[in-house]
């Protein structure tokens, strides 16, 4: 079934790991698909992979540590899509990530900001419009369970992205009587590049074996026993979500964890 037929979907980070699996997700199921990173060449062989499934899918470079280039990226996601119906706000890690708090500079802050926070009020400031105009939509912040259980080694994540659960309950309200909901997903750890480099430089700074850590930090503590996939786990997820099904949820934080979060 084609969940998503003729829905015009952006999505963010999503040239590899989770943002690549959601795109490819809502492209198998019918919408025509924005993409984008800031690696060009990135980018081209992204959409020459996604094409093979669908032709319905376009994306250009956006740096989200800025907000002009965020800009820019709004503007040809909308202009190219004649409007926008899901947003799917995807960020990839700030680059001095892991670190503890004292190991940060007060610039690895105001990128992460940038990064978590800024960038994507940017986007829904010009992308709600449309979805007010046609009284329809919905926006999703994919985040980590770690908001709720910070890591002492990703401060920087956890403190800059943590708002974003009082900004969806604050949308959830506002944009409800537009029939725009609004959520945000509390992920556990996904098979993806950007988990593996994560955790690559945690081993290096712990001088101990990759391998050693990703099952000590990653995959051990998880009740299921597994990690997840972004297609599968969190693409099935947001194609519900996104259906009318799905449409009395909003303002909500959901936990697709495998178990892992202790907090309530």
């Amino acid at each position: 079934m084609r969940r998503a037929l003729g829905k015009r979907v952006v999505v963010t980070s999503s040239t590899r790991g989770i943002g690549r699996g959601v795109a490819e997700t809502f492209l198998r199921a019918g919408a025509k698909v924005f993409i984008g990173s800031r690696n060009p060449e990135a980018v081209r062989e992204t959409l020459e992979s996604l094409r093979k499934i669908s032709p319905a899918v376009w994306g250009i470079t956006v740096d989200m540590t800025s907000l002009e280039s965020v800009g820019r990226f709004s503007r040809e996601a909308r202009e190219t899509l004649g409007g926008i119906d899901v947003l799917i706000i995807n960020s990839g890690n700030p680059s001095n990530e892991p670190a503890t708090f004292f190991e940060t500079t007060m610039e690895d802050w105001i990128q992460s900001v940038n990064l978590f926070l800024l960038s994507p009020i940017k986007l829904i400031r010009e992308m709600a419009e449309d979805m007010m105009k046609g009284k329809w939509g919905r926006i999703f912040f994919l985040s980590s369970y770690t908001v709720k259980e910070p890591k002492d080694f990703f401060s920087l994540a956890d403190v800059s992205r943590s708002p974003l659960i009082q900004l969806t309950k604050i949308l959830g309200r506002e944009l409800g009587p537009f029939n725009i909901t609004v959520n945000t997903i509390l992920m556990g750890t996904f098979d993806s590049e950007g988990a593996r480099d994560s955790i690559s430089k945690l081993a290096k700074r712990r001088g101990q074996p990759f391998e050693k850590i990703w099952l000590e930090e990653v995959v051990g503590p998880v009740p299921v026993g597994r990690i997840g996939d972004s297609i599968k786990d969190l693409g099935a997820l947001l194609l519900f979500l996104t259906s009318e099904e799905g449409s009395y949820i909003t303002g909500s934080y959901i936990v697709a964890d495998g178990g892992i979060t202790q907090a309530v």
